[in-house]
């Protein structure tokens, strides 16, 4: 019994000498291979400051400016004359007059003649001036109603008597005048008509003679 214990005792020794070993063993290797050493919990640890050096301060290196080439100056444009105002053309003046005369045909020795005077008043009208005679011998009438129409404008009018005692030539008796505006451009083409009429109604070289007329349309190139 006891050399039993005393088996087991030694069994003991044996196996904690070994597991001494082992970390023996163990713990050396650590140290070689620079394992780091587990410092005393009771140790203080050293604070180490750590002192900022100063800032070293650095110009970055300017740049070069590139060369830049003076401008020409400008040259101060010269100021533009004004243009004159173009003149209005005027109106080619134009002279126009011309004359004319228009008779009745009654076959006997009294008729009316119708004298007519056309001008340029300016450069978009003529001007029409129209008498109107009653040409015979000896002539004893009283007052008669006459119209005339000149440009499609109609003029009435009533003659004073008429009292002519001398019946060796044709006498020319005024019994009446008008005048009338047409509206006619430069070189344009007018027709003006012309009519007038007297009412005679009575006898005259043994011929009875009722209404007198004169008649007929000017053409015109204005």
């Amino acid at each position: 019994m006891d050399k039993h214990r005393s088996n087991v005792f030694i069994a003991l020794v044996l196996v904690l000498l070994i597991i001494a070993a082992i970390l023996a063993w163990t713990t050396g290797s650590k140290i070689l291979s620079g394992a780091p050493v587990t410092a005393n919990d009771n140790a203080k640890p050293v604070s180490t400051k750590v002192v900022p050096s100063a800032a070293v301060e650095t110009s970055s290196p300017s740049k070069t400016p590139a060369e830049t080439s003076t401008p020409e100056p400008t040259a101060t444009p010269k100021p533009s004359a004004t243009p004159k105002p173009t003149a209005t053309p005027k109106p080619e003046a134009r002279t126009l007059d011309k004359t004319g005369s228009i008779s009745s045909q009654t076959g006997a020795n009294i008729n009316m003649r119708v004298d007519w005077h056309i001008t340029s008043a300016n450069s978009k009208e003529l001007t029409l001036d129209v008498e109107v005679y009653i040409v015979s011998y000896a002539i004893n009438a009283g007052q008669h109603n006459g119209s005339i129409r000149l440009y499609g404008k109609e003029y009435t009018f009533v003659s004073d008597p008429i009292r002519i005692d001398d019946n060796s030539k044709k006498h020319e008796t005024l019994i009446y005048d008008a005048t009338v505006t047409i509206p006619a451009e430069a070189g344009e083409t007018v027709a003006v008509p012309i009519s007038a009429k007297w009412d005679f109604d009575g006898v005259y070289g043994g011929k009875q003679i009722g209404r007198i007329t004169a008649e007929a349309t000017l053409t015109v190139k204005a």
